[in-house]
């Protein structure tokens, strides 16, 4: 080439033929100043899509080779990887009475929370041990466990279903086996919790899965969040409570944090952003959650996402409101990337300019 007729036009497109980019062209665009957010907060309301599920229950059968009777939460913003934030993806599923679903496993961790449950012979089997769901307890399937589902009640379950495939599928890691007759040796009801606990038998092993698998009682979890209220809470997030891994007291999954959290009736919390992502599920009472300036109106069974970065704060109508929810926090702080500010002005309340409609 001669230099002397060389300009920076040319040499840009010199780069672009030989796959190189400059970096003083483009360093904005992939070190930004702050998150660059690929999607929108949004609701899906339990009175909207459960009717979805119930006539999915009268056309995806156990009979038709249907290994699970589920639907996503999709954000639009998430269309083509079905998920409802860019780490987490949440479904509601069905099993009817007297069904069962076959085992299988898979990268992916996943959690169970019980929407509608009227007790009795429910469960998720997760390596062999059998685990009940009441309603609106939590259950752990976390990575590579083998698990499946059982109704032997004469009453339909629908649970809330989160799961870290978006995160698994963006480090391109993904697998999944399916299961055939026994795939577990089948272990005590309550073994886990046995093992996990402050004591034990003498001679006995240590807990032999390398993540926990637990039931999370919710008597046990409201009974937590009411004592907790008596305190003062946080100023962003009224009485909220962690569900934590007993083996190592950290989160309740490597890449998910599950929690639970009071909002007393006519509280109103201050907004606060992080660099994590939070989906939340109503347990019950009614209220409003305000995402970048934006009102979603919320009532027991729905679901709402606070995307990364997203300013967010909770108000509080009528009697008191639980909240269950899960976030992608752990991933970040175990990459050093957490980061979280409250917001200062007006108070820190944010100015209202919109209400969510789907």
């Amino acid at each position: 080439m001669d230099l002397r007729n060389d300009s920076l036009d040319q040499l840009h497109e010199d780069l672009a033929n030989a796959n190189m980019a400059p970096t003083w062209k483009y360093v904005s665009e992939f070190v930004a100043r702050e998150p660059k957010v690929s999607y929108r907060p949004w609701l899906w309301r339990w009175d909207d899509v459960i009717p979805l599920l119930m006539r999915a229950g009268d056309l995806i059968t156990p009979e038709r080779g249907a290994e699970r009777r589920s639907m996503e939460h999709v954000n639009p913003d998430l269309k083509p990887f079905y998920s409802t934030s860019h780490t987490i993806a949440t479904a509601f599923q069905l099993v009817r009475a007297g069904e069962t679903a076959p085992a299988h496993r898979h990268m992916a961790g996943a959690i169970r929370f019980a929407a509608r449950s009227k007790g009795g012979t429910v469960y998720t089997k997760v390596q062999g041990e059998r685990l009940m769901m009441e309603e609106n307890d939590l259950l752990l399937t976390p990575t590579g466990t083998w698990h499946e589902h059982a109704n032997e009640t004469q009453n339909d379950i629908i649970w809330l279903d989160a799961l870290d495939f978006p995160l698994v599928n963006m480090m391109q890691a993904s697998w999944f086996m399916p299961g055939e007759g026994q795939v577990c040796p089948d272990k005590p009801d309550d073994y886990s919790r046995r093992q996990l606990g402050l004591y034990r038998p003498v001679g006995t092993g240590g807990y032999p899965e390398s993540h926990p698998v637990l039931r999370y009682p919710w008597v046990e979890m409201k009974e937590a969040l009411l004592n907790a209220s008596k305190g003062p809470g946080s100023a962003f997030d009224g009485t909220i409570l962690e569900y934590v891994n007993p083996i190592n007291s950290g989160s309740t999954l490597p890449t998910m944090s599950c929690r639970a959290q009071l909002l007393k009736a006519g509280s109103k919390t201050k907004a606060h952003r992080a660099t994590s992502s939070t989906v939340y599920f109503v347990i019950g009472g009614e209220g409003v959650s305000i995402i970048n300036g934006s009102e979603f109106h919320w009532g027991r069974g729905d679901v709402f996402v606070a995307p990364t970065w997203s300013w967010h704060e909770h108000h509080c109508k009528g009697e008191d409101a639980f909240l269950f929810s899960i976030t992608d926090q752990p991933v970040l702080q175990m990459l050093g990337m957490f980061r979280e500010e409250a917001l200062e002005e007006n108070d820190g309340h944010q100015q209202v300019a919109s209400r969510f409609t789907p």
